[in-house]
């Protein structure tokens, strides 16, 4: 053991002293800008960096690379004077690292032949089209004849040659673009006066399918068609057991006007319904309650309501009197159960062992009864542990318990240790479900325990 400790001590101080040596060894230093570091999954587009060396030495050949899924276009080996030299490289991700969007760092390295390694990390965006542009309108009013559509590049980097068609209840257009990073555009598009007149005033979706080289992605955005007076309504609803909805007036206009929002309820809902603020009013109409609110409100001005109806009481109850229902129905149906339980066993070699009970047990009377249990992966059964089963089959890793029959209120425990000297304890370790055949008034029948599982999740050994 001290040997041992020794030669780690000495591996150790020859590894800080070649470490040193390269640190120190250092004749340039690198910066690097980035000039666009976003990568389109579908479109697999480069990034762009630029890289400013300073050789403070002797002129020496230089390369830079990566060792984890990037490569530098062009494929970069230069001699480099004395001085500062600047070159731009395309970085690439390979096709694994383009499928996942999210943000990225890589490990990159420069290296002289004579002037040591300088080590850094390169940031990478990875973001699906879908995500990359994003779409909204001015409102519009009934007197206008073109509606304005905004398309914003949401990220830092150029796409050429994006074919965008736009379909809404106003308007259906076709238009070829390209984009700056973040660059926010404005088109116009003619809007179908005959349709628009008969659309009440509310919010509309806007579709848009893009097109970038034969990819294609489809985007919504919202378009506010204004009353005439001048108010724009916007609903928001959210939520299945907590059902909100929100109602939004606000005076688009340039003069006062008073707003009211109307919500309907039924009279079961209503039990369960908060609404904010309070209603000025309450109407019955047979199986429906009217609440209405009021409000004047100046240009800019907005009258909100929130109207909360939940259903989680009603809910539970339901679902309670199903599971009951379900469970009984099971229960008085089933002649046999069978249920696995699991302990963690010590072991004196710090193996991992596990001790497994199967508890069978009979309601009614039945017959010829075969219990099938199967050992996980990387484990072997204890042979000295308990009464071994029946039979092993080593060729599918199963064990088989026989019993000729079993009274009503009969049980039988079977219990055996497994264990690995692969494996290692960090989280959950779950067992394969057992399962037991038999024969009920001549039928064959089939029930399967419980899952089983300890807490330990299992990591090969080295």
């Amino acid at each position: 053991m001290e040997k041992v400790n020794f030669m780690f001590i000495v591996l150790l101080g020859i590894f800080v002293v070649l470490f040193l040596n390269n640190v120190s060894s250092l004749d340039f230093t690198v910066e690097k800008i980035d000039r666009g570091s976003v990568i389109v999954s579908e479109l697999g587009n480069r990034a762009l960096y630029e890289f400013i060396i300073n050789n403070t030495g002797a002129a020496d050949v230089f390369e830079i690379y990566s060792l984890v899924g990037l490569s530098f276009e062009p494929e970069w080996i230069h001699n480099l004077p004395e001085g500062v030299s600047r070159l731009e490289l395309y970085v690439k991700a390979n096709e694994d690292i383009v499928k996942k969007p999210g943000l990225f760092s890589f490990e990159y390295e420069v290296k002289g032949r004579n002037s040591g390694i300088f080590r850094d990390r390169i940031f990478l965006k990875i973001v699906p089209l879908e995500e990359l542009f994003e779409i909204s309108a001015e409102p519009l009013n009934p007197s206008e004849s073109s509606a304005n559509v905004i398309v914003k590049n949401k990220e830092s980097v150029r796409v050429e040659n994006v074919t965008i068609k736009f379909d809404s209840e106003f308007f259906s257009a076709t238009k070829e673009l390209s984009f700056g990073p973040k660059q926010e555009i404005k088109i116009p598009v003619e809007v179908n006066k005959a349709r628009a007149e008969k659309i009440v005033a509310g919010a509309y979706i806007i579709k848009a399918e893009i097109e970038v080289n034969d990819k294609e992605a489809e985007i919504e955005g919202v378009m506010q068609y204004l009353e005439k007076t001048g108010t724009s309504i916007e609903t928001e609803k959210s939520g299945f057991i907590l059902r909100k909805t929100r109602v939004t007036k606000t005076n688009q206009g340039n003069v006062p006007t008073t707003a009211q929002v109307e919500i309907k309820k039924d009279i079961i809902s209503r039990l369960f319904t908060i609404n904010s603020p309070e209603p000025v009013s309450s109407e019955r109409n047979g199986l429906f309650v009217s609440y209405l609110w009021e409000k004047d409100i100046a240009p800019k001005e907005s009258l909100s309501v929130t109207s909360t109806t939940s259903y989680t009481v009603p809910l539970i109850i339901l679902i309670l009197a199903v599971l009951v229902g379900l469970m009984a129905k099971i229960y008085s149906q089933t002649a046999l159960t069978l249920t696995k339980t699991v302990s963690f066993v010590k072991t004196r070699g710090g193996e991992f062992a596990l001790k497994v009970n199967l508890h069978v047990k009979s309601k009614k009377h039945v017959d010829k009864i075969q219990v099938f249990d199967s050992l996980p992966a990387m484990t072997k059964i204890y042979e000295k542990f308990g009464k071994m089963p029946d039979k092993v089959d080593h060729a599918t890793r199963r064990l088989i318990w026989n019993i000729e029959r079993l009274s009503s209120g009969e049980e039988r425990v079977y219990s055996y240790v497994i264990y690995s000297s692969e494996l290692r304890v960090v989280g959950r370790f779950e067992l394969p479900v057992a399962t037991a055949v038999f024969e009920k008034d001549g039928k064959t029948q089939e029930v399967w325990s419980n899952r089983a599982f300890f807490a330990s999740e299992t990591v090969k050994g080295k």
